[in-house]
């Protein structure tokens, strides 16, 4: 799989991590302490009550709002924006109460980029509270998923977008340390399922690979990947890690997995007869495309491969079958390639007559493959198609080849043997012994003694 596939897929995950972040606020707004009178200060609690209901007010109204409506609303962000500020220099209680208010602010939709990094801000500082538990698994995944989507909203530098990859990564190790230490009550308590432990290692494997730490990125993808085996975001994003980082037998052993649980994905069956072939396994190779192909799931590209194997293999008949299919679905361009794979095929199936046919039609296409006119001859011999043989020999000994050396004559001697010899089936004995004649090597000499005895 290519890089800028594999970034697609992070993107992907990406885009679910973004969506997530407004439900994640819902859960830091059901799940932080519920301060009241006793915990805070009853007029800090009254202005916090104040605000919250005047902004929920605020947050449901339609959006086609009056200017007044609008001038309204900015004060009062404005105004809660003053109370966290406040708030910040008392207990943690307060903070937590006032940083509830603003995250809510920052995390609405219009507010984007700025409201995502001054979100950031916001729980950063909380983190370096004295939080209960429950609050650092929330703010952690929370400052994580803030810092993951600033990599999606500014046009970064790789430096800039490396970094905040590199906060990812540090919140969501903090996330999986305290995650890891709880026992099955307390994920349950702390509301930790496997879909959220798997969603946070998919996002921490990827701030690994897009900052081209291969090994680091493994373990977590692995983990996504174990914990839902059918999300096929986790699945990509551990195959192409094992394919960069060439783990040929673990490549090939997912890939065998992954045609069970996804088997329609024409990737999947290609990409894991190509692992064969990286393993050497070339009938397990040939086997898994030949399935491919009888699902109709079968590239161009694996019709090129399939044809190769079924030639390797000493299966001509099934490699021509493969070619003339895969043209015939217009998945095969008819070039040279083609028409010297087809060709192939045939001569070595000894099916000369197709080849014939193959090499006309690579003539008519305006298509002159190696050696073209020289086996056009010689497969008309065998043919014992004598006129069109002879025609094939006289063509060659026009254009000929220039030289003086043995071996240009003994290949210029050879069409003029075999031209005799079209000529002499024919009847054409004047024109044979003309031709048997002009012999120049003693190995042709040789053979024509006999000939020019008949004649």
């Amino acid at each position: 799989m290519n890089l800028t596939k594999v970034k697609q897929h992070c993107s992907a995950l990406l885009s679910v991590t973004s969506l997530c972040l407004g439900f994640l606020l819902l859960s830091i707004l059901l799940s932080i302490t519920s301060a009241n009178a006793k915990q805070v200060p009853a007029s800090v609690y009254s202005r916090y009550i104040t605000l919250t209901t005047a902004f929920a007010k605020m947050s449901a109204q339609d959006e086609k709002q009056t200017k007044a409506k609008v001038e309204s609303n900015k004060i009062l962000t404005n105004d809660i924006a003053d109370f966290y500020q406040q708030q910040r220099d008392h207990s943690t209680e307060r903070q937590l109460l006032a940083s509830n208010l603003q995250l809510q602010v920052l995390l609405m939709p219009q507010n984007s980029l700025q409201g995502y990094e001054q979100a950031y801000q916001v729980v950063t500082q909380l983190l370096s509270l004295s939080l209960e538990l429950e609050q650092q698994l929330i703010f952690q995944q929370l400052a994580a998923q803030l810092a993951a989507s600033l990599t999606t909203e500014t046009v970064a530098t790789k430096g800039q977008e490396s970094k905040s990859w590199n906060l990812v990564a540090k919140h969501l190790n903090a996330w999986f340390t305290l995650v890891d230490k709880l026992d099955e009550k307390q994920h349950e308590k702390y509301k930790i399922t496997i879909a959220k432990q798997a969603s946070n290692a998919a996002l921490l494997a990827q701030a690994y690979y897009l900052q081209d730490k291969l090994t680091a990125a493994l373990t977590p993808s692995k983990r996504a990947y174990q914990l839902v085996p059918k999300n096929e975001s986790y699945l990509q994003l551990l195959l192409a890690l094992l394919q960069r980082l060439e783990q040929d037998k673990q490549l090939n052993k997912h890939l065998e997995i992954a045609v069970v649980d996804f088997p329609k994905s024409k990737d999947y069956w290609e990409r894991l007869a190509y692992s064969y072939l990286t393993l050497e396994q070339n009938k397990s190779a040939l086997s898994t495309l030949a399935i491919t192909r009888n699902q109709g799931l079968l590239t161009a590209q694996g019709y090129r491969v399939l044809a190769s194997l079924y030639l390797q293999q000493q299966q001509p008949r099934l490699a021509a079958a493969v070619y003339l299919e895969g043209a015939e679905k217009k998945l095969l361009q008819q070039d040279s390639a083609y028409f010297k794979g087809l060709s192939n095929a045939w001569l070595m199936a000894r099916e000369r007559s197709m080849a014939l046919i193959v090499l006309a039609q690579a003539a008519d296409a305006g298509i002159k493959l190696a050696k073209h006119d020289q086996q056009q001859a010689q497969l008309l011999y065998l043919e014992a198609r004598w006129s069109e043989a002879e025609l094939a020999y006289a063509a060659l000994l026009d254009h000929g080849v220039k030289g003086e050396d043995q071996k240009t004559l003994l290949m210029t001697d050879k069409w003029r043997f075999l031209l005799a010899v079209s000529q002499i089936e024919q009847g054409k004995k004047a024109q044979a012994k003309d031709n048997l004649l002009l012999l120049q090597t003693k190995q042709y000499q040789g053979y024509s003694k006999g000939w020019l005895a008949q004649l």
